[in-house]
């Protein structure tokens, strides 16, 4: 099995002369290189101004004697964020051809394996490719635990807008593995009749099966994303309940205060010239702060329960 990084004419055309399979993958290549690669090949003309135009979604285009399919994988950038991969790759029974545009470390890694490999690649291509998503939905997971913790803690702002944004993410990924899921099943007849894989059907169901998987994750993440919305409204709500209370209690305090003070502070001549005395201080005016703040006080602690 050989492996090219870069287009070499020769060296292909070497290998297709002598039956030899090989694998092409190209890492953002010029448009002419594209165009060159597909008059050797004999790629279809559609086919080549879809790998010249990215950000297609997942699809299978089926020629006669290749297969084209907009593929998918993700992985994690440097800020922990989600980051969706696109991968041309064109499927024939001696060789296949990658094409994306942005580095891809898991087929980097996939091409120092399988150099001695003497079986068609595609079937470990497409694994290779659906295998990165566990990572990224392991990750995902962690992100969605902390912040659920986060959330009970203490409710905060900015917490509503990174559920939002992390929503956004998982969805769009979800939206492209469901997709991606439904395009390969349908492609797998198109696959083993074009490569000889020993029992393709059984290599070709596990990636099928895999990608089910994944787009199942991906679709309960977004329903615990949705969940932890709400979960934040309830526990922003239960907080706002709780400062009410603790107003409410303050407030009641403070119309208690208002009315001994008030009534106390008429100028009244009998009350002016009756209540003078520093016992009548003591009396009325403490007293009458003191003693029912202090009833009132143990009927919220005795209520406390019920009514916070």
């Amino acid at each position: 099995m050989d492996v090219f990084t870069a287009f070499d004419a020769e060296r292909i055309e070497a290998d297709r002369a002598k039956g030899h399979a090989f694998w092409l993958d190209l890492d953002d290549p010029p448009e002419g290189e594209i165009g060159r690669v597909g008059e050797l090949l004999g790629l279809h003309p559609l086919a080549i101004e879809d790998t010249r135009e990215f950000g297609q979604r997942p699809k299978v285009d089926v020629y006669d004697d290749h297969v084209l399919l907009v593929f998918y994988t993700a992985i994690l950038d440097e800020s922990g964020s989600m980051k969706p991969i696109e991968v041309h790759i064109y499927v024939a029974q001696d060789y296949v051809l990658t094409v994306r545009r942005q580095s891809c470390m898991t087929l980097d890694e996939l091409r120092e394996r399988i150099h001695d490999d003497p079986e068609h690649p595609v079937y470990e291509i497409f694994d290779t490719l659906t295998d990165a998503f566990y990572p990224v939905i392991e990750r995902l997971e962690e992100r969605i635990d902390a912040l659920e913790g986060e959330v009970l803690i203490r409710t905060r702002r900015e917490q509503l807008t990174t559920i939002y944004r992390l929503r956004q993410e998982v969805r769009e990924l979800s939206r492209l593995v469901s997709v991606q899921r439904d395009e390969f099943q349908s492609a797998s007849d198109d696959l083993q009749r074009l490569i000889a894989l020993g029992d393709a059907r059984i290599y070709l169901r596990d990636i099928a099966d895999h990608l089910d998987q994944v787009a199942g994750e991906l679709n309960r993440q977004n329903d615990d994303l949705a969940s932890l919305t709400s979960t934040y409204f309830n526990a922003n709500a239960d907080r706002l309940n709780a400062v009410a209370a603790r107003l409410t209690v303050v407030g009641t305090l403070f119309v208690l205060w208002t009315l001994v003070t008030g009534f106390f502070g008429q100028n009244f001549g009998w009350l002016v010239s009756n209540i003078d005395s520093r016992g009548d201080f003591l009396t009325f005016g403490i007293g009458g702060l003191v003693v029912p703040t202090v009833i009132l006080l143990t009927v919220f602690w005795v209520k406390r329960h019920d009514w916070f």
